[in-house]
């Protein structure tokens, strides 16, 4: 292993853990209201389980709703044997100290330009999907991450996350926790950096984008502020 990649994954998993200390609140920790129970039966048929639908038949989500049954032990699988091999990779190399001797194999991390090749974190997870969302209206919160600049704030493509900074300078979400989302007209959003209520027809695959790949796509048909 190089120096270099030993390096990255160290940075990694330090920007890892201080991602976890972020202030802003998780989306996916918030579960919407439910409904009363005759708008549940009448259409309990049609909803996967654990979804709520609501007086629109619109599908209410939160992100746990979007991870196929059995994915979390998947997932904590996957990150226990990145973790495992990290150890082991970092057992067998070099120290800091002997690899900043090595200018060949050493890597200045304060010469890591934002958005360099370097500047990139390992996407973990799978594009494990609910089947039953595919094509149906649904209704979910989260941040919005956009794809481009745009000095009026209007996107035609942009990503829907869990939390504030995904896929930003941390390790990107798995690709069943992003939401790749398209609306045309593009749509004005405002303040990015508050969480939104998005509507659309979801539908699932591989879509994929610089920032992350994502499992879900959504043809938005409306986005509103986010209400505590």
């Amino acid at each position: 292993m190089t120096i270099k990649t030993f390096i990255y994954l160290g940075v990694f998993a330090v920007s890892l853990a201080a991602c976890e200390q972020a202030s802003a609140p998780a989306i996916d920790a918030v579960k919407p209201q439910s409904p009363n129970e005759s708008q549940v039966s009448a259409s309990a048929e049609k909803a996967p389980p654990d979804v709520i639908p609501d007086e629109n038949m619109t599908i209410q989500l939160i992100w746990e709703d979007l991870m196929p049954d059995g994915e979390e032990a998947v997932l904590e699988q996957l990150y226990r044997e990145f973790y495992n091999n990290l150890e082991g990779q970092i057992g067998s190399a070099q120290t800091l100290a002997s690899a900043a001797q090595n200018q060949s194999d050493s890597l200045d991390i304060a010469e890591i330009i934002e958005g360099s090749a370097e500047d990139t974190m390992e996407q973990i997870g799978t594009y494990n999907v609910v089947e039953d969302l595919n094509g149906e209206k649904i209704r979910i919160p989260g941040y919005v991450v956009p794809l481009d600049f745009s000095a009026n704030y209007e996107y035609s493509e942009f990503l829907l996350v869990p939390y504030f900074g995904a896929c930003l300078h941390t390790p990107p979400p798995p690709p069943n926790q992003i939401i790749f989302v398209k609306a045309s007209p593009a749509v004005k959003l405002g303040n990015i950096y508050e969480p939104i209520w998005l509507e659309g027809t979801m539908r699932t695959g591989q879509f994929n984008s610089d920032l992350g790949n994502s499992a879900y796509e959504v043809i938005l048909s409306k986005a509103e502020p986010y209400e505590y």
